[in-house]
């Protein structure tokens, strides 16, 4: 018979002590904090069933106000190893974390758990990190982590190009809406900086720059697409922390000549923050939308990047995002059409401590 999961219960915790002393030598989780998980709201307790014998647990934990939820533990008890029940938590810990509205799950695992790592990594978990000395006996911790996609399939009629620059997250998503809106288009690496060198603001004196909407937006028409931009802010972006004054005058004047071009071919221009019915509206309607994001709960890093909104699931906005972490083993898989739950994407999509929040509303430009 299949493993059964349910939510475990106060009754249960007497059981789940057992399974953590015959399971783990130390860093054990004691029968208070068991009780104290399973009636915690920020916290899933999950037991596994054989019949009517307890085969296992995980606990999964939810931080307020943060798209990734913790894996925070998971064992089988003593002789149940073999049969699936590992893997059956694991797969009932990301339906939690995915209901949740999570669109990570992130772990910690024993660097000499050979098992357990080979189990992971076979779900789909790829290493981001470690922790030495993380245990008890000093043991180091690998860190863990695989975006969540529910039910959300993985092909889309959008394809995927993911940037094979650090700078050149905007002009992949271009060439994705342009491949969406042109079947015959073809992307490649020089197409890719070719658009990028249409869209930076500057690429001089301190190494490659970004592009900001205005920029995008001209490329995008130049290159046969319909544009509507959203800015939530007038005048020169992403300057606060250029502190060159050569540097923000060229990107002072490149964006001033985005403007003016964008304005020559009548591109329309919003001076406000896009709302989520904005997005939904341009989904429904066949459109794609280039959407600035924080780097943080993508990859962890706080800086500007692109990403291409595809579909809207009625929960979820689902998004390509363009960077592939391949040293982390990352493949397209893991960012080709992630489903980003309503609330989390509105949080994500603004940088700054300002808050901008800019966008591109693109679509298939009618030929005059």
């Amino acid at each position: 018979m299949p493993v059964a999961i349910r939510k475990a219960y106060a009754s249960d915790v007497d059981d789940l002590a057992a399974i953590e002393e015959a399971a783990f030598r130390g860093d054990r989780i004691s029968r208070r904090s068991f009780r104290a998980l399973i009636e915690r709201e920020t916290a899933a307790a999950l037991i596994a069933l054989d019949g009517a014998r307890k085969a296992g647990y995980a606990i999964v934990l939810f931080r307020k106000g943060s798209g990734v939820a913790r894996l925070y533990s998971i064992a089988v008890a003593p002789g149940f190893g073999g049969k699936g029940v590992g893997r059956a938590l694991l797969d009932a810990a990301e339906k939690a974390a995915f209901d949740h509205d999570r669109m990570m799950l992130r772990l910690e695992v024993r660097q000499d758990n050979a098992r357990a790592i080979a189990i992971y990594e076979k779900a789909g978990y790829h290493r981001i990190g470690q922790e030495p000395g993380y245990y008890e006996d000093g043991a180091t911790a690998l860190r863990y982590e695989k975006a969540l996609r529910g039910d959300a399939p993985v092909s889309t009629p959008v394809p995927f190009y993911p940037q094979t620059c650090d700078f050149t997250c905007g002009p992949c998503c271009l060439m994705m809406a342009m491949g969406r809106f042109d079947p015959t288009f073809v992307p490649d690496p020089v197409l890719e900086i070719r658009l990028w060198r249409q869209a930076t603001t500057v690429f001089m004196m301190s190494g490659p720059g970004g592009c900001e909407p205005f920029g995008l937006a001209v490329t995008a028409h130049e290159s046969g697409l319909s544009a509507e931009i959203y800015v939530s802010f007038y005048g020169a972006l992403f300057l606060q922390s250029v502190r060159s004054a050569e540097k923000r005058r060229v990107m002072e004047l490149a964006q001033v000549d985005f403007r003016r071009r964008a304005e020559h071919y009548g591109i329309p221009v919003k001076y406000r923050a896009f709302g989520l019915d904005d997005i939904r509206e341009a989904l429904a309607g066949g459109r794609l939308v280039l959407v600035l994001v924080s780097g943080f709960l993508m990859f962890g890093k706080k800086v500007p990047h692109w990403v291409l909104a595809i579909s809207d699931d009625g929960d979820h906005i689902l998004i390509h995002d363009p960077w592939v972490e391949e040293d982390r083993g990352e493949t397209t898989l893991d960012a080709a059409n992630i489903p980003v739950p309503y609330g989390i994407f509105m949080d994500m999509a603004q940088f700054g401590k300002d808050g901008l929040r800019a966008a591109i509303i693109l679509g298939k430009r009618e030929r005059q």
